[in-house]
């Protein structure tokens, strides 16, 4: 079986009509985030409907990695609160340890690093989590582990450890492992930054089919042709703030504040 991604070049059409968000999927309620007396994140909140795909850019250092590690509590927010689909987590008052990789294991997460074991395999770092986590047999495990290597066009790496797969399918085989644990949420960190732009291409046409199938995504990036073409949103943040949110289109065409507009025309400058 090939490796490339001829599996995802006729993907099904992504939904032209969104979810309402009248009820949000994600709730995120003037978060704050201080490293000892430095600020990072100033009062920021947001909402999602579930089945929306959210872009997050803005200049380095804006806080958008410290946004998401709040959203699955790997850096607990200082002030605010994070609700999703009913569960409530109020800064200060964090959840009991089961209830919290409880709520973990709703999120997926993909690093800017891959972050795989390099002693081993393939299907070993993808089925790992599901017999730690799920309680699958390593039968159970390695079946679904298979399927999802195929999907994203890896399944002839399963054997192999990750030193001999490119950074590109590193990084796809990072997202097979992240949706083993069937998400209902993925969150991305800049996945395709580390990346040359032929190997990025290959990580974005997975997220790209996941777009499409309707799965729930925040997506940090550099990328803004993904930014504009494939997420419903997009979110601008500089200085630990939002400073400008609304659909795609608008927002990457006909940006309003006047950081945002100088922004864009830096990225696109380059």
């Amino acid at each position: 079986m090939s490796s490339t991604l001829t599996v995802l070049k006729t993907p099904p059409e992504r939904p032209s009509s969104r979810p309402s968000a009248a009820i949000p999927f994600l709730k995120l309620e003037a978060i704050q985030k201080q490293f000892g007396p430095y600020s990072v994140l100033h009062d920021v909140s947001f909402e999602m409907a579930k089945g929306e795909v959210v872009a997050i850019i803005g200049p380095s250092g804006s806080g958008k990695s410290t946004l998401l590690r709040c959203i699955n509590q790997l850096e607990p927010p200082t002030k605010g609160r994070v609700s999703m689909d009913g569960v409530q987590i109020e800064a200060g008052r964090p959840l009991p340890k089961a209830q919290l990789l409880k709520l973990r294991r709703r999120i997926g997460m993909v690093f800017q690093s891959f972050n795989l074991f390099p002693h081993l395999t393939v299907l070993q770092n993808v089925s790992l989590a599901q017999v730690r986590t799920l309680g699958r047999s390593r039968q159970e495990a390695d079946a679904r582990s298979l399927q999802l290597l195929d999907r994203v066009g890896l399944a002839d790496k399963a054997g192999h450890y990750p030193a001999r797969c490119s950074g590109g399918q590193q990084q796809r085989i990072a997202i097979a492992r992240a949706l083993a644990l069937e998400p209902e949420l993925m969150l991305f960190d800049e996945p395709t930054s580390a990346l040359d732009p032929e190997l990025g291409l290959e990580v974005l046409a997975v997220m790209k089919e996941l777009a499409r199938e309707g799965m729930s995504m925040i997506v940090v990036t550099h990328e803004m042709n993904f930014a504009e073409t494939v997420s419903d949103r997009v979110v601008v943040m500089a200085e630990g703030r939002i400073i400008e949110q609304g659909p795609s289109v608008e927002v990457m065409r006909h940006p309003r504040h006047e950081r945002v507009i100088k922004f864009l025309q830096a990225v696109r400058d380059r």
